[in-house]
C-alpha cells in the first residue's frame, strides 16, 4: 500500500475529515428515517403484545414500548438537527452530529439488549446489530471508535449484571458482546482508513494533474516562444536586404548633405536622423542574429576568463559599483563572442534596473555537477506578471526597447544547451545561466 509523505496527509487531513462527516450526516439523516418508519411498525407489535396480555405477565415489554417511544422521538430530533446544521453551514458541527448519533445509538442497544431483553429472553441480538450499524454506516477516527464502543460496553456489562440472574447466561452474554464490540471496532477502523485514503489518492491525483497541467502551460509557453522566433525569423529574413540598402543609401546622402556648408546650420538635425537610422539598423542585426541558424563555435573556455575581459567595459560609471565573486569552475564548451553578448546584455539590464546607483555583482560557482552564472542586481524587482513574459520577442518595459535584447540571450543560451533562471524580490533581481559541465 503506498505510503503518503506526512505532510501531505495533515495537509489534507482536515478536508477528508470534514467531507466524511458530511456523508455520515447524510447517511445518518436516511437511517433516522428508515428508522423512524421501522419503529413505528414495531408500535403495532408492542400493541400486539399488550393485546396478548404480555405486558401484565412481563415488565421488559412495557419497558420496550417505553424505548421505543424514546427512540423515534429521538430520531425526530436527529432528523431536524440535520436539516439545522445544513442550513447554518458550519462543517465543525457535522463532526459532533455524528458523535452524538453514534453514541445514542450504541447507547440505547446496549440499554435495551442488557436490561429489557434479558428480562424478556436474555439474548444481545438488539446490541449486536447497534454495533454492525455504526461500523458499516459511518466513518469514524479510531480513538472516537474505541471511545463510543468502549463506553456503549460498559453501559451493556452494567445492565446486564442488574437484570440477568443467570450467571452462566451473564458469562456468555459478556463473551459474546465483547467479541462484537471487538469485530465491529475493526470493521470501523479499516472501513474508515480505506475510506480516508481513497480521499487522499483523490487528492494527490488532483495534485498531480495541477503538476502536469502547469507542466502543459509552461511547455505550450515555450512553443509559443518558438513559434514567434520562426515568425521573427521570416520576417526579418524577407525585410532585412529590402529595408537595409535603401536605408544606406538615405544615410549616406545624409551624411554627404551634413557637410555641406549651406547644411551646417542644420548639422544636429542631420546628425539626429543618422542616429536614428543606425538605430533601425541595429534593431534588424538584431532581427537576423534571432533569424539566422547559426552556427556555434562551440570550443572549451573558461568563463571566468571571459568575463574578466569584459569586467573593465562595464566597470565605466562611477555611479555603479561593481562586484565579482568568480569561483573555481571547469571549462565549458563556449562560443565566446556570444557569450560576451548575454553578458553584457545581463550587466546592461541590471544597471538600468537601478536608476540611482547599487551594486551589480557578477558571480561564477559550482553547484550540483552544474557550472552558475549570475548577474545579480539592486533593484526594486521585476513583477510576476512581466516576469513570465521574459524572453518573448517583442516584449519591453523599456521606452526606446527593441524587446529582442533577452530574446537573443535565449536563443545564445539555448544554442549552448544551458538554461535561464530569472529570480526576482524587492531587493533585486538575479539572472542565473545554468551550464552542463562536458564529459
Amino acid at each position: 500500500m503506498e505510503q503518503f509523505d506526512p505532510k501531505f496527509l495533515k495537509k489534507y487531513e482536515t478536508s477528508t475529515w470534514n467531507n466524511l462527516n458530511f456523508i455520515n450526516s447524510y447517511r445518518i439523516k436516511n437511517f433516522s428515517i428508515f428508522l423512524s418508519l421501522l419503529v413505528t411498525l414495531l408500535f403495532i407489535v408492542d400493541y400486539f403484545n399488550k393485546f396478548r396480555g404480555l405486558w401484565s405477565i412481563n415488565y421488559g415489554y412495557i419497558l420496550l414500548f417505553y424505548s421505543h417511544i424514546a427512540l423515534i422521538s429521538i430520531l425526530v430530533f436527529f432528523i431536524i438537527l440535520y436539516y439545522i446544521i445544513k442550513n447554518i453551514n458550519k462543517e465543525s458541527l457535522f463532526k459532533y452530529y455524528v458523535i452524538c448519533f453514534a453514541i445514542f445509538i450504541l447507547n440505547i442497544t446496549s440499554f435495551t439488549s442488557g436490561w429489557i431483553d434479558q428480562l424478556i429472553h436474555g439474548e444481545i441480538t438488539v446490541y449486536t446489530m447497534g454495533c454492525f450499524s455504526i461500523a458499516i454506516l459511518l466513518y469514524l477516527k479510531p480513538k472516537h471508535i474505541i471511545i463510543i464502543y468502549m463506553q456503549s460496553y460498559l453501559v451493556f456489562v452494567f445492565c446486564l449484571q442488574e437484570n440477568q440472574v443467570n450467571k452462566t447466561m451473564q458469562e456468555g452474554n459478556f463473551i459474546n458482546s465483547l467479541m462484537v464490540i471487538s469485530l465491529a471496532c475493526f470493521i470501523s477502523i479499516i472501513m474508515s482508513k480505506l475510506t480516508q485514503r481513497e480521499y487522499i489518492y483523490k487528492y494527490k491525483l488532483e495534485e498531480l494533474v495541477k503538476e502536469r497541467s502547469d507542466a502543459l502551460i509552461v511547455q505550450q509557453q515555450a512553443i509559443n516562444r518558438l513559434q514567434q522566433f520562426n515568425l521573427i525569423g521570416e520576417m526579418s529574413a524577407n525585410i532585412a536586404h529590402e529595408i537595409r540598402n535603401p536605408m544606406t543609401a538615405v544615410r549616406g546622402f545624409l551624411q554627404l548633405l551634413g557637410n555641406r556648408d549651406y547644411y551646417k546650420k542644420d548639422k544636429l538635425f542631420f546628425d539626429i536622423m543618422i542616429q536614428e537610422l543606425d538605430r533601425a539598423n541595429s534593431i534588424i542585426t538584431e532581427f537576423l542574429s534571432l533569424a539566422k541558424e547559426k552556427k556555434y563555435l562551440l570550443e572549451k573556455k573558461n568563463l571566468n576568463s571571459i568575463i574578466l575581459k569584459l569586467l573593465p567595459l562595464l566597470d565605466t560609471n562611477s555611479q555603479y559599483t561593481l562586484k565579482s565573486d568568480l569561483g573555481e569552475i571547469p571549462e565549458l564548451l563556449l562560443d565566446e563572442k556570444e557569450i560576451c553578448q548575454v553578458i553584457l546584455n545581463f550587466a546592461n539590464n541590471g544597471y538600468e534596473a537601478m536608476p540611482s546607483g547599487g551594486c551589480l555583482t557578477i558571480r561564477t560557482y559550482l553547484l550540483n555537477d552544474k557550472v552558475i552564472f549570475e548577474v545579480q542586481d539592486e533593484g526594486d524587482g521585476i513583477k510576476s506578471e512581466i516576469l513570465e513574459k521574459l524572453g518573448t520577442p517583442f516584449f519591453t518595459t523599456k521606452e526606446k526597447g527593441s524587446g529582442l535584447g533577452l530574446a537573443v540571450c535565449y536563443s545564445i543560451i539555448k544554442q549552448h544547451n544551458a538554461q535561464i533562471n530569472i529570480l526576482s524580490d524587492s531587493r533585486g533581481s538575479n539572472f542565473q545561466v545554468i551550464f552542463d559541465i562536458p564529459s
